[in-house]
């Protein structure tokens, strides 16, 4: 009898570290007849949370292979789940005149994730009974996460996740992953996806894992709005931009420092100017919740500044108007971190305006739906401040003016999983830059697409030979017309946005089933995968 040398190669999706190990075993055959089987090669070519692509070759005159799987390392105690593939049924993934070279992948679904596994296989030529010894591999799977989304309020937090029967409890821990509450779903739960924590601590971090049985699969950082341990004001509905900056100036003379000022979901807020915060506030909220149908209290004519200096202002999940002016306009100002989370910002001419010897630390917008800017950009930042960092994550934009961002100084830009669609308005670049002051531009999972009112569209405003941007990952509609600044390394799509997305025109930016788009997933605003 001879051995035959298995060779892994182990393709690893999404960066996941898999474990492979060799098999000498000696092969089951009648002398002479070793040919028949011992070419046979298995791989992992593909591992997801509850999958694993295997890659094997060919055994000339097997009519069926068996692979058996087991919860364990290599040992295989106890077979877990059993698959038999009949040779006849298999389509090559790569053919080839050799036999034994004839390549076939098929995936195996139904795994448990951040679960370590054996698989082993043989092959059976059933009308002489003979079959090969044992090839056999190791591989972990990774994380799960049927969690979708979550709404949090100053005091609760409702999750959503994919609706699947294989759930059967929601632990909720908090930041040192002590365990708080426990739930054992009933089938109203399990049914609807979703389920509410209430009575939780103002803007405090949790920790939500979901399980079916001893298995984890989902895991959820949540945090509850507004600011822990602060002073809430909750705005009547008979507020403007004056009265809330009187309370502000109040409960300031009253030695509130930190402050959370709440505005209620399903009621409309007139504030028709801005908002100032005095000086003498450290930290300062303004925030909002979603409700069942994802609504957001509404802001009209929003606007929001900062006397002198602040730590940290944050803007989450309202949705509001501007009448054309900047949304948080900092003049002169020092501010450590600038948040924008979970908001639908509209009508307005930047979302934040940076000017004169302003200084500030980091400016975040996540998970925020953005349209109908002016023509100064999405981020305005003037000559003569300082800004670390201007990100955004998970947003949408649409009808966005001209550009981008019009950005002066030297800071790091990263925008990362954005879905940008214009139909009616004209963006003639995206980035303007002052090539003497180089940002560092980080552009990750873009698409970007839309007739763009007709106009042709480039990368930078200029050539920037200081100031490299890379589009690899990124994605544009055949309907965006390049102009003479191409997206370096982007990928086109061969599809208009009315064939790429769901109801573009109507704002429904879900990628369409089944047409191949390579990006699903992956590319633009994650809210747009469930």
């Amino acid at each position: 009898m001879k051995n035959s040398i298995i060779i892994f190669v182990v393709s690893i999706l999404s960066c996941f570290m898999v474990s492979c190990e060799k098999d000498y075993n000696d092969w089951e055959v009648e002398p002479g007849h070793e040919r028949l089987f011992r070419s046979l090669i298995l791989e992992v070519s593909k591992l997801q949370s509850t999958s694993v692509e295997l890659k094997f070759t060919k055994s000339i005159s097997a009519t069926k292979y068996v692979f058996e799987f087991s919860k364990d390392s290599l040992e295989f105690k106890e077979i877990v789940k059993t698959v038999e593939l009949s040779a006849g049924s298999l389509k090559p993934f790569a053919d080839s005149n050799n036999p034994t070279k004839v390549e076939y992948r098929e995936m195996f679904a139904g795994l448990d994730g951040t679960t370590k596994y054996s698989v082993r296989m043989k092959s059976i030529d059933e009308s002489s009974g003979m079959q090969s010894g044992y090839n056999q591999i190791y591989f972990e799977t990774p994380p799960e996460q049927i969690f979708t989304n979550y709404f949090p309020t100053t005091n609760s937090v409702k999750l959503k996740w994919t609706v699947t029967p294989n759930v059967t409890k929601v632990v909720l821990y908090n930041s040192e992953m002590q365990v708080l509450k426990e739930v054992t779903l009933n089938q109203q739960q399990i049914t609807a996806g979703e389920l509410s924590f209430e009575n939780l601590s103002i803007g405090t971090k949790y920790v939500a894992k979901i399980f079916n049985g001893t298995n984890n699969r989902g895991t959820l950082n949540v945090t509850t709005t507004g600011i822990s341990n602060s002073s809430v004001y909750k705005v009547l509905e008979s507020d403007n931009a004056t009265s809330i900056n009187t309370v502000l100036s109040n409960l300031v003379l009253g030695g509130a420092t930190d402050i959370t000022v709440e505005f209620e979901v399903g009621k409309t807020y007139a504030i028709g100017g801005e908002i100032m915060v005095p000086t003498g506030v450290n930290n300062i909220a303004f925030t909002g919740s979603a409700g069942a149908n994802g609504e957001l209290p509404i802001l009209t004519n929003a606007r929001f500044n900062v006397k002198t200096q602040i730590k940290d202002i944050i803007i989450q999940y309202l949705s509001t108007t501007s009448s054309g002016n900047f949304f948080i306009d900092l003049g002169a100002k020092i501010v450590n971190n600038i948040t924008v989370e979970g908001c639908n910002v509209s009508n307005i001419n930047s979302i934040v305006r940076v000017s004169g010897a302003s200084v500030i630390k980091d400016i975040n917008v996540n998970n925020t739906w953005i349209s109908n800017t002016g023509g100064y950009g999405v981020f305005n930042v003037g000559a003569g401040g300082i800004v670390n960092s201007i990100n955004a994550t998970n947003c949408t934009f649409t009808e966005i003016s001209t550009r981008f961002g019009d950005i002066r100084i030297a800071t790091k830009v990263n925008f990362k999983n954005i879905t940008c669609v214009n139909i009616n308005m004209a963006m003639s670049h995206l980035w303007l830059f002052d090539n003497a002051k180089p940002s560092q531009v980080s552009i990750q999972n873009l698409i970007l697409g839309g007739p763009n009112g007709g106009a042709k569209i480039n990368d930078t405003n200029g050539t920037y030979s200081n100031i490299p941007i890379s589009y690899t990952g990124s994605y544009k509609t055949n309907d965006m017309i390049v102009d003479v600044r191409p997206f370096n390394g982007i990928t086109v799509v061969p599809s208009t946005i009315y064939g790429l997305f769901v109801n573009p025109a109507n704002g429904d930016f879900h990628v369409k089933e089944g047409i191949g788009f390579a990006g699903t997933g992956v590319a633009g605003d994650k809210r747009w995968f469930n």
